[in-house]
C-alpha cells in the first residue's frame, strides 16, 4: 500500500482529534459528576432516567400539596378548637342563668356577655386562610359564608362543597368543611326538638314550652297573621308551604298554646302580625344562642328558663357537631403525615435510581482521564516524529 505524506498528516490529525474529544468528554464527566452527558452516550439509561426524573417531579408536587393540606387542616383544627371552647363557655353561662337568686339585671349582664360570644362565634365561622379564602364557605370560598347579626339572624351563604388537594396519585384529600354542616345542622336529642322564635319578630311572644309526645321528627314553620291567627306548615312533607295546617289554639292569660301534628308549643307574651316560629329537630347554633339572648333581655322568666334548657342541649349538640368534624380533620392530618413519609421514601428511591443511571464513577473517570492524557501526549509525540520523516532531510 502506498503511504503518502498527506495520508500521514491526515491520519495523525484524526487520531489527535479523537483523543482530544474523548479527553473532553471525560473532563466533563469529572466536572459534572455525570456519566451520561447526552442521550447518545447511553440511550437506554437516558430514557429510563427521563422517566424516573418525571416521576420524581410529580412526587415533589404531591409533597408540596401535602404541605399545603397539612397547613389547611391545622388551620381548620385550630378554628374548630376555638369554636368548641366558645360553645363550652356559652353552655356554662346558660347553666349559670338558672340561678334562682339572679335578678333581671344579672340576666341582662349574661345577655350582654353572650351577645359578644355570638359575634365571636360568627367571626370564627367566617374565618379566612392565608390566601384570603373563607375556610367554612364550601366551594364559594370568595363569599362570606355567615351573613347577618344577632338582631336580624344569621344565614348561610356558602354551599355544601368540600375543597380538596391531591396529595398522591390516588388520593384527593378534603382540606375544608362546609360551615352549614358544622354550625347550621346541630341535632336535638332523640325525641326532642328546638322551638325557636324568628330573629326579626316584633311582638313580645317568646317560646316558653313544648310538649312533644307525638312528635314525628318533621320541621314545622308557624306564621302569625293579624288577630292574631296562626298557620302551621309541615316543611318536611310540604316544602313549598302550599298546604297550611290550622292549629288548635288555647289561651291562658299571657300564654298561648298551639297544638298541631301531635305536638304543642306554648308562647308567652303577645305576638305581632308577621312574626314567625319554628319547631325542628335540626337547628342553627346561631338561632339557638340568639333566642337565648333575646329571652334573657326580655325579663320573661318562663321563656328564659325554657331557652336556657334549650341552649344547654343546643350547645351539647354543637359540641358533638364540632367534635365530629374535628375528629375527621385529625384523622386526615395523620393520613397526610403518613403520606409525607411515603413520599420521602419514594424521593430517596428515585434519587438513588437516578444516581445509578446517570452518575459517574469518579475513580474510573479520573483513571480514564489520566490514561487519555497519556494517549494524547503519545499521539502528539508520534505525529511530530513521523511528520519529520522526509527525503529532504538527507539532501545536501
Amino acid at each position: 500500500m502506498r503511504i503518502t505524506t498527506g495520508m500521514i498528516f491526515d491520519k495523525g490529525v484524526q487520531q489527535m482529534q479523537r483523543q482530544n474529544s474523548q479527553l473532553l468528554d471525560t473532563q466533563q464527566q469529572v466536572a459534572t459528576g455525570r456519566r451520561i452527558l447526552s442521550p447518545s452516550d447511553d440511550p437506554v439509561a437516558s430514557a429510563r432516567a427521563l422517566e424516573v426524573s418525571q416521576s420524581q417531579s410529580v412526587n415533589k408536587l404531591y409533597a408540596s400539596n401535602q404541605g399545603y393540606a397539612n397547613d389547611a387542616l391545622r388551620l381548620v383544627d385550630s378554628k374548630l378548637g376555638a369554636a368548641n371552647d366558645l360553645v363550652t363557655y356559652v353552655r356554662t353561662r346558660a347553666v349559670e342563668s338558672g340561678n334562682g337568686t339572679y335578678t333581671a339585671s344579672d340576666q341582662a349582664s349574661i345577655a350582654d356577655d353572650l351577645a359578644q360570644q355570638f359575634d365571636a362565634l360568627q367571626s370564627i365561622a367566617n374565618s379566612k386562610d392565608s390566601t384570603g379564602d373563607y375556610v367554612f364557605a364550601g366551594y364559594r370560598s370568595n363569599a362570606q359564608p355567615f351573613v347577618g347579626n344577632l338582631a336580624s339572624g344569621v344565614s348561610y351563604q356558602g354551599d355544601q362543597g368540600t375543597r380538596t388537594l391531591q396529595i398522591s396519585e390516588t388520593r384527593n384529600m378534603p382540606v375544608t368543611s362546609s360551615g352549614d354542616e358544622i354550625f347550621n345542622s346541630i341535632r336535638a336529642p332523640v325525641g326532642s326538638a328546638f322551638a325557636l322564635s324568628g330573629a326579626t319578630n316584633t311582638g313580645s311572644a317568646l317560646v316558653s314550652g313544648t310538649s312533644l309526645g307525638g312528635y314525628n321528627g318533621h320541621a314545622y314553620a308557624i306564621s302569625v297573621a293579624a288577630g292574631p291567627t296562626y298557620q302551621v306548615f309541615d316543611s318536611t312533607a310540604d316544602p313549598t308551604h302550599s298546604t297550611p295546617i290550622t292549629p288548635t289554639v288555647t289561651t291562658s292569660g299571657s300564654n298561648t298554646t298551639l297544638s298541631f301534628g301531635g305536638v304543642s308549643m306554648t308562647l308567652s307574651g303577645t305576638p305581632a302580625a308577621g312574626d314567625s316560629y319554628s319547631l325542628s329537630s335540626v337547628a342553627s347554633s346561631f338561632d339557638v344562642l340568639g333566642n337565648f339572648v333575646t329571652a334573657l333581655n326580655s325579663g320573661n322568666a318562663a321563656a328564659t328558663r325554657f331557652n336556657a334548657t334549650q341552649t344547654i342541649a343546643g350547645m351539647d349538640a354543637s359540641q358533638d357537631s364540632i367534635n365530629e368534624v374535628r375528629s375527621g380533620v385529625g384523622a386526615r392530618m395523620v393520613e397526610v403525615e403518613a403520606q409525607q413519609n411515603i413520599n420521602g421514601d419514594l424521593d430517596l428511591q428515585y434519587s438513588e435510581t437516578l444516581s445509578r443511571l446517570q452518575d459517574a464513577d469518579y475513580a474510573e473517570s479520573v483513571s480514564n482521564l489520566s490514561k487519555q492524557q497519556i494517549l494524547l501526549q503519545a499521539a502528539q509525540q508520534s505525529f511530530m516524529r513521523v511528520s519529520n520523516l522526509s527525503l529532504f532531510n538527507y539532501l545536501n
